[in-house]
């Protein structure tokens, strides 16, 4: 393939993800609205959930076709294009309001799960075992966030219901509406399957003609690829207002990827974690991700300037990436 007919490959494959993720989490708003403020913990899990979505069928996908490097790159590189780009654009548009729930409620997770991923991969490999205990610490957080929510105030309830009905309208690309049920989930679902095998299949096509390095495609054109959906996403709730959206969207995908996607391909296949993971893109995930707390916790808003600043590192990481560490 010459390079005019893979850009259009991924742009074709981007687009089924975006549509697709649209589609599916239209399917899951009528569920959100039975559930209800009573029900808020199961609705904010079913967030995390589909905005990861893409990034894990396409990792998944990577490491089935014997890209275990390709996979790992996809599921990182996407947490580090979450706060750069997901949170840094948004905060550009407008100050992004954090309330003092998310930071106890998914902050300090986000960090912690970083911090593990790093004492494990230390060892030079991810194994079955430490696979499967990633997805079971998925579990405290899931407890973390049901406490909240027994903590929170009828108000605040109603707020947090709300978000996740934005989310769910917000995720994908707007044309081609449908009206939610059991098509729209089993068409998106379909169209996600099918975009994440199209976009997997071009990039790893990039890797085999290209002699490209598997961990750059990964970091970014595979984070890059499936990101765009929950970026756009963001970007829309904060120009209506809803900043925290973008928050809370960047946070809880975050720590859903680290464990329960990190978890599922390390399950899937033992994955080796070569020096460079070790000593650049874990410790700049963790970086990146003890800065998004800092500025959270400091005023509760992130500024403009902050937003700049992590945007400005997250370009600088992706010119090391592919200029430097290649």
């Amino acid at each position: 393939m010459d390079l005019v007919t893979i850009t259009v490959f991924l742009l074709v494959s981007t687009v089924a993800i975006g549509k697709g993720s649209d589609w599916f989490t239209d399917s899951l708003i009528p569920i959100a609205r039975k559930l209800g403020v009573s029900g808020v913990s199961v609705g904010l899990i079913l967030v995390s959930v589909a905005v990861s979505l893409p990034e894990i069928l396409v990792a998944g996908y990577g490491a089935l076709k014997g890209h275990p490097d390709l996979s790992l790159g996809v599921a990182l590189g996407s947490i580090i294009c979450n706060i750069g780009l997901m949170t840094g654009i948004s905060a550009l548009v407008r100050p992004l309001k954090v309330h003092t729930h998310v930071i106890l409620r998914d902050g300090v997770f986000s960090v912690v799960a970083p911090i593990l991923v790093f004492a494990v991969a230390s060892e030079g490999e991810l194994t079955r075992f430490e696979g499967l205990a990633f997805m079971l610490l998925f579990i405290p957080y899931v407890i973390n966030v049901f406490l909240q929510e027994k903590l929170a105030s009828k108000f605040q309830k109603q707020k947090d219901f709300k978000d996740i009905e934005m989310k769910l309208n917000l995720l994908g690309f707007d044309v081609g509406k449908l009206k939610s049920g059991w098509m729209s989930f089993f068409l998106g679902i379909g169209l996600l399957i099918l975009g994440a095998q199209f976009f997997t299949n071009t990039i790893i096509q990039i890797v085999n003609q290209f002699a490209a390095n598997e961990l750059i495609i990964g970091l970014t054109i595979g984070a890059i690829g499936p990101s765009i959906p929950n970026i756009l996403a963001a970007y829309k709730a904060t120009k209506k207002g809803m900043g925290d959206v973008a928050v809370s969207e960047t946070l809880g995908s975050n720590i859903f990827t680290l464990l329960v996607t990190m978890g599922f391909l390390a399950f899937l296949s033992p994955i080796k974690i070569s020096e460079r993971w070790i000593y650049f893109e874990i410790p700049v995930m963790i970086i990146m991700s003890l800065m998004l707390l800092v500025f959270m916790t400091t005023r509760k808003t992130i500024s403009k300037v902050e937003g700049s600043i992590l945007l400005g590192s997250y370009l600088l990481v992706l010119f090391l990436q592919i200029f430097i560490f290649k």
